[in-house]
């Protein structure tokens, strides 16, 4: 008889202590980040989304994981210590790497994905991607008259808005914003023709780039590396016929080419040695 009830007490104890461990806060972390890149890993992301915090999740938006590091783990998760973004997890990656997660209990019970490393690299280019597709799609169709509420930041998924002429993504991707009416481009191009004007009138022929009014005038005028427009740093102004154009926002400088009359024309190399 007290045999039997030792056996039936060390079983007790043994079934205690097994659903003291499988509900243990270390297995529920375990188990919480195994499931968030077990998703990841299959292509799940609408799933994964869910397993992260609101704060977080504020950030994105469940398409852009697909742009996460694919790099997928060996299935071995360390828990870590707590720590301002909550309690961590170093997840072992096939390339010898790791990736460090980190989750807070919620009022529900549930445990939710408070960081993530892979995720902080993809939000530290949020602004290359946004600003790119801001100027690649979305200044021009807002120029062209869309309204710009019905495009959406490619990794928060908030709308567009526009505030005295200024493109603005309301997470702040974007800065103080994008000039859609081009008044900082057009400020400039109309002062670069100026410039050219001045370039003429000193004797040379009319130019035909900026880097060719460096190189004549021996870097009185021009630039060797030209002028970009402020409103995108990869359209570079040229000089056409008609005076400044900016190739981004299609537009010319109101100041027009100036032809030298024949009775002005000076001896360009003259005035070099002058």
């Amino acid at each position: 008889m007290k045999r039997t009830v030792l056996v039936v007490s060390v079983l007790l104890l043994l079934l205690i202590a097994f659903l003291a461990r499988e509900n243990s806060t270390g297995k529920r972390l375990i188990d919480t980040g195994k499931h968030y890149t077990g998703l990841l890993a299959a292509g799940e992301t609408g799933s994964a989304y869910t397993f992260l915090s609101d704060s977080l999740s504020a950030l994105l938006t469940p398409g852009i994981l697909t742009d996460l590091d694919d790099n997928p783990s060996t299935g071995n998760i360390r828990t870590g210590r707590y720590e301002p973004r909550g309690f961590s997890l170093s997840v072992s990656l096939t390339d010898g790497g790791s990736r460090t997660l980190w989750l807070k209990e919620e009022s529900d019970g549930n445990w939710k994905i408070t960081g993530d490393t892979s995720l902080d690299n993809l939000l530290g280019n949020a602004i290359i991607l946004c600003s790119s597709y801001a100027r690649g799609t979305v200044i021009p169709a807002v120029s062209a008259g869309d309204d710009p509420g019905d495009y959406f930041c490619p990794v928060s998924g908030s709308p567009y808005f526009v505030e005295d002429g200024r493109l603005l993504c309301p997470v702040g991707h974007l800065g103080n914003g994008f000039d859609i009416e081009g008044s900082s481009c057009k400020v400039i191009r109309d002062s670069l023709a100026v410039v050219v004007s001045e370039y003429v009138s000193a004797g040379y022929q009319y130019p035909s780039s900026f880097r060719e009014m460096f190189e004549n005038s021996n870097g009185r005028y021009g630039r060797r590396g030209g002028f970009h427009c402020p409103d995108d740093g990869y359209s570079y102004y040229e000089i056409t016929a008609d005076g400044v154009y900016c190739p981004y926002h299609a537009e010319t400088s109101s100041t027009c080419r100036v032809d030298i009359p024949d009775s002005t024309s000076a001896d360009r190399t003259e005035l070099e040695e002058n």
